[in-house]
């Protein structure tokens, strides 16, 4: 989804009170149970979108998306709902069958989940509405300015702004090095091709950004824009971060958003196993990211500024998800700080990756499913899934701390 620069009713108003609309959305589809107020809600919402007057080819879209998320999410409920009282359909896997029937204790399709589902995507349908309204009628300068007017940090509002700036730049800088790799006879086909190609995706693209970061920051301070006098005054602080600090992690935070693009794109559909495919990539350049700025406070900025840039380009404010956000940055410096090692071995890479897949895969679904989303799992999946996120993790923190070796070794030899 991007900005539609047309007039009309919903781009006209303020970008403050589009936030208080995300904000007021996001905490009704929590509070709302009703099946009948949660459809009222989607109508509402519906309307919003309709007034911002999406063009045709984004509404197909959003409608087909919509179709993937109702049919999944009603499969998903059906097949994982484990609250009383529950009609089978359709037995897939009995529960007296040897062995895979005594782990799960059967798999089966029950109407009551199936239903929940559908009530679901109620919920689920008014967050998208929303969003799409407030993205398509919000210029992301416009949401960044009103971010300030609720005292969000001057340097997490940079961070988001350089972002906004290099984004489509690293899209087609991606675009150019999968060409590349391609021209030279590598395969991007199968498990493990795409794990060996992400060294030869990543290093140039760190490389190239770090190139460009040292090229804005350079212009930011001959025109003045500098945090250093500020952070010399806060000798106390614990966020001490010069411009080319900052834009570095801006680059980082856009590169977080391009490692999530497949699975946004569909690669999340893919059952059972997406959890481990997703925690790759994102951990991976989440770690080469800390090592490059290796700081108290990098993963907070890092993982604050990826969620907030990820809801203004492409979901809408949501604050559902900050606490998730802050979990995760939360866990990172706590052992960063009670190890005093910012990823200087292959041990701190792989221990860091593992706690954060651990760490976001049980907040989602033992606190934020259950009490935030009101999606329900059988305990077999809820195993199954953090074991994935756990260990994918783990692998993206091996392979960062490959990748970071390179990125290093190039960083020095080009006398950056």
């Amino acid at each position: 989804m991007k900005y539609q620069k047309i007039d009309t009713p919903i781009h006209r108003i303020s970008p403050f009170a589009k936030i208080v609309y995300s904000i007021a959305v996001s905490l009704l589809v929590v509070l709302l149970k009703a099946p009948l107020q949660l459809c009222l809600l989607a109508a509402v919402t519906f309307c919003v979108l309709l007034l911002a007057k999406p063009d045709f080819a984004r509404l197909k879209g959003l409608i087909y998306a919509l179709g993937a998320v109702v049919i999944t999410t009603s499969l998903s409920q059906a097949f994982f709902y484990y609250l009383e009282p529950r009609t089978v359909l359709v037995t897939i896997i009995d529960k007296a069958t040897p062995i895979v029937g005594t782990i799960t204790g059967g798999i089966y399709i029950y109407k009551e989940g199936a239903l929940y589902g559908l009530i679901q995507s109620l919920r689920i349908s008014s967050v998208m509405f929303m969003a799409t309204a407030v993205v398509i009628s919000t210029h992301p300068s416009q949401m960044i300015m009103a971010l300030n007017k609720i005292r969000i940090p001057k340097e997490l509002s940079f961070i988001i702004a350089t972002s906004m700036r290099f984004l489509p730049q690293l899209l087609e800088e991606t675009r150019r090095v999968l060409v590349a790799i391609r021209l030279k006879g590598f395969k991007l086909k199968g498990i493990s091709n795409s794990i060996k190609a992400s060294k030869y995706v990543l290093s140039p693209l760190v490389i190239n950004s770090l190139r460009q970061a040292r090229l804005v920051a350079l212009a930011a301070e001959v025109r003045g824009y500098s945090f250093r006098k500020a952070n010399s005054r806060e000798k106390g602080g614990l966020l001490r971060f010069d411009t080319l600090d900052l834009i570095v992690i801006s680059f980082f935070v856009v590169l977080l958003y391009v490692a999530i693009l497949p699975f946004k794109m569909g690669l999340s559909k893919v059952p059972l196993v997406h959890a481990f495919f997703f925690s790759i990539p994102f951990t991976c350049v989440l770690l080469i990211g800390i090592r490059i700025v290796p700081r108290f406070g990098t993963a907070t900025l890092m993982i604050l500024g990826h969620s907030l840039f990820a809801q203004i380009v492409s979901r809408g404010i949501n604050p559902l998800w900050w606490p998730y956000a802050l979990l995760e940055a939360a866990v990172l410096e706590t052992y960063f700080f009670a190890a005093k090692d910012y990823l200087a071995s292959r041990q701190s890479f792989f221990i860091a990756g593992l706690l954060r897949g651990l760490s976001v895969y049980l907040y989602f679904y033992f606190v934020a499913s259950p009490y935030i989303w009101h999606k329900f799992y059988a305990p077999w999946y809820i195993v199954v899934h953090t074991f994935e996120g756990a260990l994918g993790s783990a692998v993206g923190g091996l392979i960062a701390y490959r990748v970071s070796k390179s990125v290093e070794a190039a960083y020095r030899h080009g006398g950056l």
